[in-house]
């Protein structure tokens, strides 16, 4: 029989856990009675799990042990239920991939080039801010409602950001479109839990891990193609079906799952938890590439983020009902979980963000195709997470796969950076590539079954999104770190290989560091920096006073060329020179043999000016009348002579520097592609290192077997409150 706790109104279960009634799947146990009091399974608004506790365990022993659908459930339902569930977290993980392919396209139409970044900076500080809090209304709302709220936010979010009519206005659409985000990816995992027992959710959320992966993969292709055949536009218009099918299944088929105890919404948790993490994320989106990290700018944010962390945490400690329930580190499980996912989510993004580079650069990937050389990481990742939710479901076990899944990553991080070099054959690169992504695999959705596997139905909307959280925090972090230490490996490893005469130009070729190498060319950009040079040669020729003082103070710019600029421009040389042939020329007539010999032995001697130095006239007035005809013959072809003196010099500066500009390239290309893999290597032996703080959590997190049904799930005491 079963009875009821008065105290914890926690239903515990005598006997073997999980059995069934007579009739179920469960098996042919003898049939367990409901608790006095207990609600009916098909009482009003009953749902996955009934309104309280008691009732929820007494519902729960009407569910077959081996993850039968609900009671009150048609044959199905649940099945039809996950579709919109799925496709929800489909569009929410499409979303972080399609639009970057768009935006250059969009800075084109909406202009506003110094706010790229904000479009992506914005949709990811709406996500994790809207990710406990949606988490925390899954807890005082029905879950149906919450899911619903966040897909609408979403799509209406989506419809925005293609209607919009300037920079600004996507940007602000794409906060609001990231709250919609983040309460999806609070919410599905979460609705996993409540549609499914622990021991069935292996299956379910490997699904969920493959189609996020799914969604990384064909996200820039379906954007580029989006982009060049119909409207950037479009790459947000596209959530729009797809969204309206995902509503349908969701309230449709979705029961009502009402919550165990309604409470007032933490609204100053809410508030000082936005307090921290908005400074924290701006400060890793700009230290080291908008701002240097020792700047004010960054340090005044860190110090923000610092004061309102210790604000949150005061909140969340005397409110009754706090947004993220600080008790929940009381529980084994779930500390050691979300502290591991800290490393995990920085060794994943890290591996993810920064290997196109190599691809591109080094391998010759297309830049426009870079998001497609993940694939083969992608599809390791699938595979992986695929086998280790069947098996968890199988065996009942997380740990162990865990702890494989965080030794393998370990050890691949060390074997990128010992095999990593220029001429390391693709497919092993490849064949690495797919293993990597099949040792993260299961941890994609280990770790999130191991909390929700450890917590009271109370505390699963909260624990659920505090994996996603802590995973976001830092992959965040991560790559930012991650991000700084490559650009100084890069910087550093473009003057070890450079010539001498070419490493100040390292400075203005602006070297990609941040690895989203979509569109990065460095031929282009090497180019770019020898016809910046090229234009400044032809203003200084033709007689910019700043451009010829750049050029003198511009490193770049050889020795023999700044030699051969004339200061003043060409026009100002060609009357010096008029000038002297005029004073040469009235030295000879005058009777000045040295002079009369070096103007016959000058090629460029006009020939009428030839004829008059050879026989110059008899008469000293005959004379003086030819000397003012040919100096004012001279005169009225200086401007002619200045222009083509010019067009010539240009011409043949433009020659000599286009031909050098070829060995330039190819002396760049192999400088920066040893320097980019090198610098990879360095970062892979971080992202180790971190891998190894990640497996140091593992080995304290308790290796609890995954509960068979709701009511061992139920059966969780929940923390008390300090």
């Amino acid at each position: 029989m079963k009875e009821r706790n008065p105290m914890t109104r926690e239903t515990v279960a005598r006997g073997r856990p999980g059995a069934g009634t007579p009739g179920r799947s469960g098996g042919g146990s003898p049939s367990t009675a409901a608790s006095p009091g207990a609600e009916p399974a098909s009482a009003p608004g009953a749902g996955a799990w009934a309104g309280t506790a008691a009732g929820g365990a007494a519902q729960a022993g009407g569910v077959a042990e081996a993850g039968a659908a609900p009671a009150g459930y048609r044959p199905g339902e649940r099945r039809l239920a996950m579709i919109g569930v799925l496709l929800s977290m489909f569009l929410g993980a499409l979303d972080q991939t399609i639009v970057a392919t768009a935006m250059p396209r969009v800075v084109e139409e909406l202009h506003g080039l110094d706010r790229y970044a904000w479009v992506a900076t914005a949709y990811l500080l709406a996500t994790v801010v809207a990710l406990p809090i949606f988490g925390r209304l899954n807890e005082l709302l029905p879950g149906k409602w919450v899911f619903t709220t966040a897909a609408s936010l979403f799509l209406a979010g989506s419809a925005l950001c293609g209607l919009s009519p300037s920079m600004d206005a996507l940007i602000a659409f794409r906060a609001f479109q990231g709250i919609g985000g983040g309460g999806l990816f609070a919410t599905s995992i979460t609705t996993i839990g409540l549609l499914y027992p622990p021991r069935e959710r292996g299956r379910v959320q490997g699904v969920f891990a493959a189609v996020f992966g799914l969604s990384s993969v064909i996200g820039p292709w379906v954007g580029g193609l989006l982009t060049d055949h119909i409207n950037w536009r479009w790459v947000f218009y596209v959530n729009m079906p797809v969204g309206i099918v995902a509503l349908y299944f969701l309230l449709r088929h979705m029961p009502l799952l009402p919550p165990v105890r309604r409470s007032a919404f933490d609204l100053p948790g809410a508030v000082t938890m936005a307090l921290w993490t908005v400074p924290l994320i701006l400060a890793c989106a700009w230290g080291g590439s908008t701002y240097p990290w020792s700047s004010p700018v960054i340090v005044g944010l860190l110090a923000l983020a610092a004061v309102g962390l210790g604000l949150f945490i005061a909140v969340e400690r005397r409110s009754p009902q706090p947004l993220f329930d600080l008790t929940l580190f009381a529980n084994p499980t779930f500390r050691w979980s979300v502290l591991a996912l800290l490393f995990f989510g920085g060794t994943f993004l890290g591996s993810v963000m920064f290997l196109p580079l190599y691809l591109v650069q080094v391998k010759g990937f297309s830049a426009s195709n870079s998001g497609l050389a993940l694939t083969p990481l992608t599809f390791g990742t699938m595979a992986g997470s695929l086998l280790a939710g069947q098996l968890a479901t199988r065996y009942g076990r997380y740990k162990p796969m865990l702890l494989v899944s965080s030794v393998g990553s370990v050890a691949l991080f060390l074997v990128f950076h010992e095999v990593l070099r220029v001429d390391t054959p693709l497919w092993q690169v490849l064949v690495l590539m797919v293993l990597l992504g099949f040792v993260f695999g299961p941890s994609m959705p280990l770790y999130g079954m191991a909390v929700q596997n450890s917590v009271s139905r109370e505390r699963l909307g909260t624990a659920s999104s505090a994996t996603q959280f802590f995973r976001q925090v830092g992959s965040t972090v991560a790559v930012a770190l991650l991000g700084t230490v490559l650009s100084g490996a890069l910087h550093d490893g473009m003057i070890r290989h450079l010539p001498p005469a070419y490493q100040a130009a390292t400075q203005s070729i602006q070297m990609p560091a941040e690895g989203m190498t979509g569109g990065t060319d460095l031929a282009a950009r090497v180019r770019q920096g020898f016809e910046a040079v090229l234009a400044d040669v032809e203003k200084a020729l033709r007689g910019d006073e700043q451009a010829y003082a750049r050029l003198q103070a511009d490193p770049r710019v050889p020795a023999a060329l700044k030699e051969k600029l004339p200061e003043g421009g060409v026009r100002a040389q060609v009357r010096q020179q008029v000038a002297g042939l005029k004073a040469a020329l009235a030295a000879a007539l005058q009777g000045d043999e040295q002079a009369r010999q070096a103007l016959l032995a000058n090629p460029a001697l006009p020939a009428s000016l030839r004829q008059l130095v050879e026989h110059p006239p008899a008469e000293p007035a005959v004379r003086q009348a030819a000397l003012a005809a040919a100096e004012q013959a001279l005169d009225g072809r200086v401007d002619a002579m200045a222009a083509q003196a010019e067009e010539q010099a240009i011409a043949q500066i433009r020659r000599a520097m286009e031909q050098q500009v070829d060995q330039a390239v190819a002396t760049f290309r192999n400088a920066f592609n040893q320097a980019v893999t090198e610098a990879l290597r360095q970062v892979y032996l971080y992202t180790a290192a971190m891998a190894v703080m990640g497996l140091f959590c593992l080995f304290f997190l308790p290796d609890e077997e995954l509960k068979r049904s709701y009511a061992q799930a139920e059966a969780v005491p929940a923390p008390a409150r300090q």
